[in-house]
């Protein structure tokens, strides 16, 4: 029998079994092996802050500045189709231009002094200006200019303000040049008042037919009468009947004659043209500065509501800031893209940096909680989903004993850490895998990193589900110190929860552009379920050229604990 200070190997028909002494449990919450005991739902609050870059408040007012950023062919296409409507409109607009004639209009009628009003109360400007406006108005403006223009398109280009306190009509033309409209608006002048006179002499003429008719007849009855009045005896009812008749023709002759007489005595004068046009000038200010000013700032609001609209949609974390609000824990370090094993293929670029800022970060956080487990749930894709490997190796450089399980790989190859070297399967390393196995660490293989071995692969769904998993987390922790399980490649959601099951804290990774944030929460909140805390987050960026890995605000905090326990340079690479 084998015995360890913090756990009991016990072997029994060729089996191997571990049970594990920890602290004791509340009622009803067993002790998790190889981590001080939590109460579920409550996990321990390992760092504060958000996203590590500058308070809630700053950050939120830089998300607003980073969206035109992201979205910027958004903003571009529809900035530029909004700067080409409003030059296209304004040289459309700029083409035409607008003269006015004002009217005075006047009464017109047999009469007009008998009606006991003035002579604006007798004129209706709104129907007269439906008169100008009408067809034969623009049929006789047209036939007026030369060349002759057409009537219904002089007719489009009118408009006509009627005024409200006196009988005037203001005309106003829009033309293609200002000649066009200054003789447009003139034209329409002439051909309203010309009509308006033809009209009324239309209706004198109507009436002098009427009273000639009526006068005809006046004289047919009073030749009547008298032809009557001779055929009658003398004092007869005969002759006084007559006599009537002749005197009411005669009446009605003298009446019609006066007003036959009044009717040709008329001077028609249908109204004066109070201010002819002379100049014209733009028909609308789109050919000017300020117009076009104003027209590509409306653009340029326009695009940038069709960026916010776009970014809306998209659930995808494009910013630290976006992970970490997501998984509800701080910002750790942004981390490039690069190669599998940035610390042994490129040691000196951005992304080897960024890990050890990320190895910075937690690991005075894990030391204090005495967590030994970490869960590392990657849920970037393809070869950029290898950050559990990054941070072992990080730790293994720093802290020596370091175990990594990443039963998401077959192989490091497959992972894209081939730097890392050969490393068994996990497989082999649970109860009776091996003849003669006493311990996972007789089996568990080394890797090109001094202090950092690694398992790969295997059947996950039942390794994950025998229950030997938690134990065998456990027993690593007595012989390596530390043990990373890499929550990536192509673990499903059930797996990484049953990894974490095992596991003292955890750190979430995203990808931006690709991980949506709807997972990143409901990863966050199984984990708050399962009382695994998460101890901060990371996100994976596009590679950059020189300079060093991007920093949060935990750096000044966290530099002089890396110092303490870090490497030589020399012998961390």
């Amino acid at each position: 029998m084998f015995i360890r200070s913090r756990n009991r190997l016990r072997v029994a028909k060729g089996a191997v079994v571990w049970s594990f002494r920890s602290s004791p449990a509340e009622p009803g919450c067993p002790a998790r092996p190889g981590i001080p005991h939590k109460a579920p739902h409550k996990p321990k609050v390992l760092m504060t802050g958000t996203t590590g870059t500058s308070d809630g408040q700053s950050v939120a007012v830089r998300q607003y500045f980073e969206v035109p950023r992201r979205r910027w062919r958004i903003v571009l296409v529809v900035a530029l189709i909004g700067v080409a409507a409003v030059v296209g409109y304004a040289q459309l607009a700029s083409d035409r231009y607008e003269a006015s004639t004002i009217v005075r209009v006047n009464p017109i009628g047999t009469d007009p002094f008998t009606s006991g009003r003035t002579a604006d109360q007798l004129v209706n400007t709104d129907s007269e200006a439906q008169l100008a406006k009408s067809s034969e108005v623009a049929e006789a403006a047209a036939e007026l200019l030369s060349p002759a223009g057409d009537p219904e398109t002089m007719r489009a280009g009118l408009t006509v303000t009627a005024a409200s306190d006196t009988a005037s009509l203001t005309l106003s033309y829009a033309g293609n040049s200002r000649q066009d409209a200054v003789d447009g608006a003139n034209a329409f002048a002439q051909a309203y008042l010309e009509h308006r006179e033809a009209e009324a002499r239309d209706q004198q003429r109507q009436m002098l037919d009427n009273v000639e008719e009526s006068l005809g007849e006046a004289r047919d009855d009073l030749i009547a009468a008298e032809e009557a009045l001779a055929a009658a005896e003398a004092g007869t009812r005969e002759a006084q009947e007559a006599d009537a008749d002749r005197q009411i023709a005669d009446r009605s002759i003298q009446s019609l004659s006066t007003r036959r007489g009044d009717l040709q005595s008329l001077v028609f004068e249908p109204g004066t043209v109070l201010r002819e046009a002379e100049q014209a000038a733009p028909a609308s200010f789109a050919g000017g500065p300020t117009f076009l000013v104003g027209g590509a700032l409306a653009a340029l609001v326009l695009a940038l509501l069709a960026a916010f609209a776009r970014d809306g949609l998209d659930r995808r974390v494009r910013s630290g800031h976006d992970v970490s609000r997501a998984v509800r824990a701080p910002l750790l370090a942004e981390i490039p893209g690069g190669p599998g094993a940035p610390l042994l293929e490129d040691p000196d670029g951005d992304a080897a940096e960024s890990y050890r800022v990320l190895r910075a970060h937690l690991m005075p956080a894990l030391r204090r909680a005495d967590i030994r487990v970490l869960l590392v749930a990657d849920l970037t894709q393809g070869r950029a989903g290898t950050a559990g490997a990054a941070l072992a190796v990080a730790i293994a450089q720093a802290h020596s004993g370091v175990a990594l399980l990443t039963p998401g790989w077959s192989n490091p190859g497959a992972a894209g850490l081939a730097a890392l070297g050969e490393g068994g399967g996990i497989s082999s390393l649970m109860p009776g895998a091996v003849p003669g196995m006493t311990s996972p660490a007789d089996t568990l293989r080394s890797t090109a990193v001094p202090g950092l071995r690694a398992a790969y692969g295997g059947d996950v769904r039942s390794l994950l589900g025998s229950g030997h998993f938690d134990a065998l987390v456990a027993e690593l922790t007595t012989t390596d110190g530390y043990v990373v399980l890499d929550a990536s490649g192509q673990l499903s959601r059930s797996e990484t929860l049953a990894m974490a099951g095992a596991a003292g804290a955890a750190v979430v990774v995203g990808q931006r552009g690709r991980t949506l944030a709807p997972d990143l929460s409901a990863l966050a909140t199984d984990l708050e379920r399962l009382g695994t805390p998460v101890a901060g987050c990371g996100i994976v960026t596009t590679a950059r050229r020189g300079g060093r890995a991007r920093a949060t605000r935990h750096d000044a905090a966290a530099a002089p604990a890396a110092q303490k326990h870090r490497r030589p340079e020399s012998s961390l690479r």
